[in-house]
C-alpha cells in the first residue's frame, strides 16, 4: 500500500532567500540562501505571494477530506501553516502519486478560488514516500503536530470551520 507525505506550498512562499535555504526540484536536498535569485524570482511573479489564514487552512483541510473519499485515499494526518500544506495519505491500488497529487492539488485549487481567483500554489508542491512505519510514527507524532496552523489526524478527528468549504469538488477530482 503506498503511503507518501504531499506538501503544496503556498504561491510566492519559499523563496530563495529564506533563512532556512531554500529547494529545486532540480538539485538535491536544501540549497543556501540565494538574495540575487530571489530577487529574480519575484520579479517574474505574476502576482502577490499567497498566505493561507485559518479560513483557508480549515477549507483546504475540508477539501483533501472531500477529495479523499472520492479518490478512495486514506488521510492518516494533515499539517498546515501560512504557507503551506502538509498531507500524509495511503490508497490501496495502483495508482501514482504524480495523478493523486495532482487531483488533490485542484480540488484544494477549486475550493479556494471559490473566494478570490488567484494562483494560490506553487508550481509542483513535493512528495516523499514514507519509507516505513519508524517514519510514518514520527510525522505523525512530531512533524504535523509541530506546525502552527489548522491540523486533522483520522486518529482524533475534529469539527472544522467549514464556514468557508461549501462548494462541491466531486467533479473537479474526477477528470484528471
Amino acid at each position: 500500500m503506498p503511503c507518501y507525505f504531499f506538501t503544496f506550498h503556498a504561491y510566492g512562499t519559499w523563496l530563495p532567500d529564506r533563512q532556512r535555504g531554500f529547494v529545486r526540484r532540480d538539485q538535491q536536498g536544501i540549497q543556501a540562501r540565494n538574495i540575487n535569485l530571489a530577487d529574480t524570482y519575484k520579479q517574474q511573479m505574476k502576482q502577490r505571494d499567497v498566505r493561507f489564514d485559518r479560513n483557508a487552512q480549515s477549507c483546504m483541510i475540508h477539501a483533501t477530506l472531500q477529495a479523499a473519499k472520492i479518490l478512495e485515499l486514506r488521510v492518516h494526518g494533515i499539517g498546515t501553516d501560512a504557507t503551506h500544506l502538509h498531507i500524509l495519505v495511503s490508497w490501496a491500488d495502483e495508482r501514482t502519486w504524480d495523478a493523486l497529487r495532482q487531483r488533490l492539488k485542484r480540488a484544494l485549487a477549486y475550493q479556494l478560488n471559490g473566494v478570490h481567483k488567484q494562483q494560490r500554489f506553487a508550481r509542483a508542491g513535493s512528495r516523499k514516500r514514507v519509507k516505513d512505519r519508524k517514519h510514518f510514527d514520527y510525522l505523525m507524532s512530531e512533524y504535523i503536530p509541530k506546525h502552527q496552523g489548522e491540523k486533522w489526524f483520522e486518529n482524533r478527528a475534529h469539527t472544522l470551520n467549514k464556514a468557508s468549504a461549501t462548494r462541491s469538488i466531486a467533479a473537479i477530482v474526477k477528470t484528471v
